[in-house]
């Protein structure tokens, strides 16, 4: 397991949002063409246990892990937000009406709630994002078919991960996407992804092979026109 540790929360630097456990897949179609999609984004990959699941440590994680099968390629992530977009995000969680509890406690924590938590040791940046949170879904920029247009106008283009490789393409990203009318409505924000090397494996229960048999595909995949290879 890496034991880069990432940048300590400071003024300006990323806060740590949450941690959630995902399955990185090949993506293809409408434009999008990924080896490993990896995101904080609810409509792309599918999240453990389920969808739209945010947890405040990694062992709160790991135990709502523990009684369902996990796919081998399944990893335990944090996102981590940069403390001047915090406000906007804030805002947008709390429009929707559809609070997010773990997001809410370190992005907004109440009076007297101390320092904001740190990441914890033994994960590894692997990239950066543009998110955004709308109805109680975070979005993300690929979902929303930005990516020709910000390759052709931004000359930025992601990683077979679907990622960035540092902050400042995501935040001339985010500002450009926050420009435009054609997107969802919603405070576009630059988000590092932080991965951590060890499998998550469910306690008692075999984890599924990385290559299972095909399942159904899921409904955002028909939505947004993607199918797996």
């Amino acid at each position: 397991m890496s034991t880069t540790r990432p940048p300590a929360p400071g003024s300006g630097g990323p806060l740590l949002a949450g941690y959630f456990v995902a399955v990185p897949e090949p993506v293809t179609g409408a434009g999008l063409r990924f080896e490993r999609l990896t995101t904080a984004c609810d409509c792309l990959i599918d999240r453990l246990p389920e969808d739209g699941c945010w947890f405040a440590t990694p062992q709160e994680a790991l135990d709502a892990c523990a009684t369902v099968p996990v796919p081998a390629a399944a990893r335990l992530y944090a996102l981590l937000i940069p403390a001047e977009h915090i406000a906007g995000v804030v805002s947008d969680i709390r429009a929707a009406g559809e609070y997010e509890p773990v997001l809410l406690a370190h992005l907004d924590p109440p009076a007297g709630a101390g320092a904001a938590p740190e990441p914890a040791a033994g994960g590894h940046e692997l990239g950066w994002e543009v998110l955004g949170y709308d109805c109680g879904m975070i979005h993300s920029w690929l979902c929303n078919s930005l990516h020709q247009d910000a390759a052709r106008e931004l000359g930025v283009t992601a990683d077979e991960r679907g990622l960035l490789p540092s902050r400042q393409p995501a935040e001339r990203l985010a500002a450009w996407a926050n420009a435009r009318d054609d997107t969802k409505p919603v405070t576009w924000f630059p988000a590092a992804l932080v991965e951590w090397d060890a499998p998550v494996e469910g306690n008692g229960v075999p984890a599924a092979p990385a290559d299972p048999a095909p399942s159904p595909t899921p409904w955002w995949h028909r939505l947004l026109g993607l199918d797996r290879p």
